[in-house]
């Protein structure tokens, strides 16, 4: 088998390999519009193709490095870290991280693992001191039965589903123009409230544009009287539903509409004779309430799917010193970031 950077032509045959979003085509082109620089690698056995992945270059500003990255790819071979070896001398990289959507434990309902492959061990990669998404995430079986998915729910998140249909919160799917306004407005409104970082809304606004063509986003609204109180972005693509983004207002949270909005994406995905649900992301099987994160992690536990481990984070260092250097700055932008944030949330109390 030969592996070798992709042409533009070759783009449908590409998107028949791949098993994320983050990794088509399509997100490549979204990358593209943000500065970076993304190059698509073929696997070819004979002239079939049959695995490919994507790394993106970002540049460091005002430096003449950049930082690669490989999100939700594929499982990590040394074929695959000896090209991207390359690329990166190429691209003047400091480091690529790795980050496989590759599932290394999963766990039943009293949290024992079980093990699916051994960790991953390849010269020049070392554990990632920060990760791009979460390292575990909770998995619902779409082929079950909605009577199924009920029973194994928790007792709290079932009430909460009938409290919402009580109060007759209505669930519609908006993918369209207004509804994007909508939920992005919902987004920043609640990203506002919590204090937490977001990408500008250029970079929404952009990743609504080039994506909406593909089919894969799609839009869902709660409505209760008249006025919308939680929105989801949901990603669609071969047989698997993704819910990387959500939002909801601080108003009328005793209609739970967050609680049947989840539920009505989960029988979306149904109707799409889909099979699984990721949803992107969440605790691991050790959370505790003191933890950054627990509120979503718990909700997304109410719903019954299984919790997961994906192999984990891993960067290709090609410069030993630089790297050291990048990951203390790193740190400390992240934390003024978080800071700012935080700040612009306590002034709008004040």
């Amino acid at each position: 088998m030969i592996t070798r950077v992709l042409y533009p032509k070759e783009k449908d045959e590409y998107n028949k390999v791949v098993k994320h979003p983050l990794q088509t085509w399509e997100w490549g082109d979204f990358q593209i519009t943000q500065g970076h620089k993304v190059y698509r690698l073929g696997i070819f056995d004979n002239d079939k193709m049959v695995g490919g992945y994507s790394v993106s270059f970002h540049k460091i500003p005002k430096f003449n490095y950049s930082v690669g990255t490989i999100l939700r790819g594929p499982a990590i071979t040394q074929e695959m870290i000896d090209n991207i070896t390359n690329l990166a001398i190429d691209e003047k990289a400091i480091f690529v991280k790795f980050e496989p959507d590759v599932y290394q434990k999963t766990f039943d309902a009293e949290q024992n693992p079980t093990t699916l492959i051994a960790d991953v061990d390849f010269p020049n990669l070392y554990v990632s001191p920060k990760v791009a998404f979460y390292p575990f995430s909770y998995v619902i079986d779409l082929t079950k039965s909605e009577d199924d998915l009920l029973a194994a729910m928790h007792s709290k998140t079932r009430y909460n589903i009938k409290t919402a249909n009580r109060h007759e919160v209505k669930i519609e799917e908006a993918t369209n123009h207004q509804g994007f306004e909508t939920y992005l407005k919902l987004l920043f409104d609640t990203t506002k409230r919590q204090g937490f970082y977001l990408h500008s809304e250029s970079y929404h606004r952009q990743l609504w544009k080039t994506l909406l063509p593909t089919g894969i986003p799609h839009i869902m609204l709660a409505t209760y009287q008249g006025q919308v109180l939680s929105a989801t972005m949901l990603f669609v693509l071969k047989d698997k539903l993704f819910y990387p983004y959500g939002a909801s207002l601080d108003t009328h949270r005793e209609v739970m509409a967050p609680t049947l909005l989840m539920w009505e994406c989960i029988k979306f995905g149904k109707s799409l004779k889909l099979k699984t649900f990721d949803m992107w992301g969440s605790l691991g099987p050790d959370a505790k309430e003191t933890d950054q994160g627990f509120g979503f992690h718990k909700f997304k536990q109410g719903y019954g799917g299984q919790l997961v481990q994906f192999v984990g984070t891993y960067d290709l260092v090609v410069n030993q010193n630089l790297y050291k250097v990048y990951n203390l700055v790193d740190k400390y932008r992240w934390q003024l970031l978080r800071l700012k944030a935080k700040l612009s949330f306590l002034d709008r109390l004040l």
